[in-house]
């Protein structure tokens, strides 16, 4: 199998995407490359928080990592993936209590079960699968912490209240639970696919 340059001039998309499907690591980083920038700037555009848009981008790229055989056969490739980017974001708003509170319009899904692509619906349940399995493995606390933060939408002095311990504690207990859960799904995905996402998103 041959290795992309990361260096080197982009090869037409669909040649890319046969490489990615063949696991060459060299060209989804070349299109890592390619789309990260506007990705950013849209899932930005849709949450407000830097970093929300870094974990959402680190999101989509590794669904578009964990299911590369399926990318020769995708018609509109940068279509479908800014449709997946954009769920992904909206996802993250609507599982922001505060956000979701304010903006009341998207509580409902943007993307209708009758209007999903099945690839969409078949990633998007294979990555809650994998991030459920490292929130499992998380110490209590931790995924207490994380549980109602991430998911619940709880603010930090709530969780503190409820945990009995300072916001300090909810803070680091956070922070180690997101380092833990990065790396426990980076691990299942291959460790020289870890460095380049972890890299580039630095």
């Amino acid at each position: 199998m041959r290795r992309v340059d990361i260096h080197e001039e982009l090869p037409d998309e669909q040649t890319l995407l046969q490489r990615i499907a063949d696991g060459d690591s060299m060209a989804f980083a070349l299109l890592f490359k390619q789309y990260k920038q506007n990705l950013y700037s849209t899932i930005f555009h849709l949450t407000g928080s830097s970093g929300m848009a870094e974990d959402v981008l680190q999101e989509v790229f590794i669904k578009v990592w964990m299911h590369r055989a399926r990318l020769p056969d995708i018609i509109n490739f940068p279509g479908w993936l800014y449709k997946v980017t954009e769920y992904a974001g909206f996802k993250v708003i609507r599982n922001n209590r505060r956000i979701a509170a304010q903006l009341h319009v998207l509580s409902n899904d943007p993307f209708p079960p009758a209007e999903k692509d099945p690839v969409d619906i078949f990633i998007e349940k294979e990555y809650d699968q994998l991030l459920e399995a490292a929130i499992a493995q998380l110490p209590e606390k931790q995924q207490l912490t994380y549980r109602m933060i991430k998911q619940q939408g709880l603010k930090r002095k709530e969780v503190a209240e409820r945990l009995s311990v300072s916001p300090e504690t909810v803070k680091w207990n956070l922070d180690q639970a997101n380092q833990s859960v990065r790396n426990y799904c980076m691990a299942h995905l291959g460790l020289t696919l870890a460095f380049m996402l972890v890299n580039s998103l630095q």
